[in-house]
């Protein structure tokens, strides 16, 4: 399948054409909350036209559906096995995102644009999602150093002293990596990107099966993985985070995707 691009109106509509009335209500709550039903109506008919115009809709029996590759899009927004969805600042504020839907042997990934407005969708292999999530957060091209840990105290110690100067006299002297690590969070103001890992129960309830950290510096980001109180640092490469979803993703997918 080539590349989706649905703005919001068209998404809402997609929704609600499958049936899914309740994502279709959310986000016309969120982006259209204070239009009466006659103006969203004609919102959605803009949208039949539009969809028609990209060959994403069809009309048959006097009924507009869906072309097939679009159907299976929103029925994997509605429901799959296990997501990835990695965030970040963007540079001129706001969040950059893109998610990552399993379903089967099908990876679909989920790109956001222009403050959320226009949704890009495009199928995936599992083998690429290491380098592109590694891109994403602009990751070393090398693995560096041995890395170090720090206690979620002397971790917090670090952030909040970005904040309150009167805090950087209580932090102990620091060398080597753990020097240039926080050097790396000065530069950044602390600012901290999340690669969140989730499945979903039987409800199709979200449950978050893992949170790791990147910090937003430009280029050879550092990687935070919390384990309890303690937090392991370190500038990987692209295969630790292969190694990463290698270990969250469930393992019905895994022996699919990866052959195990």
């Amino acid at each position: 399948m080539n590349k989706i691009s649905l703005s919001i109106e068209e998404l809402i509509y997609c929704f609600y054409s499958e049936g899914y009335f309740e994502q279709g209500n959310a986000l016309k709550q969120v982006y259209f909350g204070e239009l009466d039903d006659e103006k969203m109506d004609l919102l959605l008919q803009i949208s039949t036209r539009s969809l028609l115009s990209k060959n994403l809709l069809e009309y048959k029996n006097h009924k507009f559906t869906l072309v097939e590759e679009l159907a299976e899009v929103i029925s994997m927004l509605n429901y799959s096995d296990q997501s990835i969805k990695a965030s970040r600042h963007g540079e001129e504020g706001g969040e950059d995102s893109v998610s990552f839907h399993f379903y089967g042997k099908t990876v679909l990934q989920h790109s956001l644009l222009y403050n959320d407005q226009v949704h890009v969708f495009e199928k995936v292999s599992a083998e690429s999602l290491a380098e592109i999530i590694s891109e994403f957060y602009r990751m070393s091209n090398y693995s560096s150093g041995s890395g170090f840990e720090l206690t979620q105290a002397e971790f917090e110690q670090m952030l909040d002293s970005l904040e309150d100067n009167q805090k950087l006299f209580g932090l102990p002297v620091m060398e080597g990596e753990k020097q240039h690590f926080y050097q790396t969070l000065k530069k950044t103001n602390g600012m901290l990107n999340t690669l969140l890992f989730m499945e979903f129960t039987e409800q199709k309830e979200p449950v978050a099966k893992n949170v790791v950290l990147f910090t937003n510096n430009s280029k050879n980001n550092w990687i935070i993985e919390k384990n309890e109180d303690v937090f392991y640092v370190n500038q990987y490469n692209c295969s630790k985070v292969d190694q990463l979803i290698k270990e969250n993703v469930i393992e019905s997918l895994e022996k699919v995707q990866y052959g195990k």
